[in-house]
């Protein structure tokens, strides 16, 4: 089994973001960078940045210097401040309620997918995060990406055929209980199998129903596997180590470890592929907004000091990998 971290930084400094990739590269398998389109560098007449050529060169050198690291890649076209119902970070120029509708949006999500998958070729990558809280909160919007997903999927493939290639899913949200209550809606799943070469799930249980790590039932994962008998990988997920403003969850260094025991041993035994922690050390700068609740939800401080949970990791890391797995 895979273990994995994002490229999430301490600081916001670019010696912090390229030692995010050094602390993945001897305490992981895979790295997680996730990123919303330039949209405006790959609109049609567009030209690309040097912002993100400057990017590009600099994470597939370290890439190639860890060369242990697997990528995965995940494009995150949607803001998740609002729980997923508009685009994110679109110019003035695009009409922001058009979203996916949009011809050139459209056009610069596969152009951007497929500069992706040309320059990094990663081993996993995803086109688009958390779709059904799209579905459930701009069901117009979902139905023009069901629809670009399938465009991309095929550019993807062309320019990268060993790349698995996925939407993801918000386990929280699927099961109705994150934010907006409504019934479950597993059967979205199904709309995309055939051209979904992997089961990716996104899963927070402290921002659904449960108050601490025993509330979480006993079928929690396992129900993934009556859902597909294919590949799954716990896309991203992650415990906070503190209280978290506004939610019942009880946040501590015990309650984290526990956690991260609990997903890391139903994962093995469940035959999942991999488990992505999303940050390995706390952002120090996630003060504001929705992003409050993250700021403890690295395994290490962002000074780099070990919490409780840092141990249990550090203990899975140095299982040798057989055939990918642990």
């Amino acid at each position: 089994m895979l273990l994995g971290f994002s490229s999430l930084p301490a600081e916001l400094t670019s010696q912090s973001y390229i030692q995010a990739f050094a602390t993945a590269a001897q305490y992981a398998d895979l790295l997680l960078i996730q990123r919303t389109p330039p949209w405006a560098e790959f609109l049609p007449g567009g030209t690309i940045s040097n912002e993100t050529a400057e990017t590009t060169r600099l994470e597939t050198a370290l890439l190639e210097q860890y060369s242990n690291l697997r990528l995965y890649y995940a494009i995150d076209p949607t803001d998740g401040a609002v729980q997923r119902s508009r685009l994110a970070n679109l110019p003035s120029s695009v009409d922001v309620q058009a979203g996916f509708e949009d011809p050139g949006v459209r056009a610069a999500f596969v152009a951007y997918a497929a500069y992706i998958a040309k320059n990094y070729r990663p081993a996993y990558m995803a086109l688009g995060l958390e779709i059904n809280m799209t579905y459930e909160r701009a069901p117009r919007q979902f139905e023009a990406f069901a629809t670009l997903y399938d465009e991309a999927y095929a550019v993807v493939k062309g320019n990268s055929p060993g790349t698995k290639v996925f939407p993801t899913w918000q386990l929280e949200d699927l099961e109705g209980t994150f934010g907006q209550v409504h019934p479950p809606r597993w059967e979205l799943i199904e709309r995309f199998r055939g051209k979904m070469d992997v089961l990716a799930i996104s899963t927070y249980p402290f921002l659904g129903e449960v108050r601490s790590v025993a509330d979480i039932r006993e079928d929690y994962y396992r129900q993934l596997r009556t859902r597909w008998d294919g590949e799954i990988l716990v896309a991203e997920t992650g415990y906070p180590s503190a209280p978290v403003e506004g939610r019942e969850a009880v946040g501590t260094e015990a309650e984290q470890k526990a956690y991260l025991q609990r997903v890391l041993t139903e994962a093995e035994q469940l035959g999942f592929s991999g488990v992505v922690w999303f940050a390995a050390l706390d952002p120090a700068f996630a003060t504001t907004g929705p992003a409050v609740a993250f700021k403890d939800i690295g395994l290490r401080r962002s000074d780099g000091s070990n919490k409780q949970a840092w141990a249990l990791w550090e203990e899975w890391a140095r299982r040798p990998l057989a055939d990918g797995r642990r």
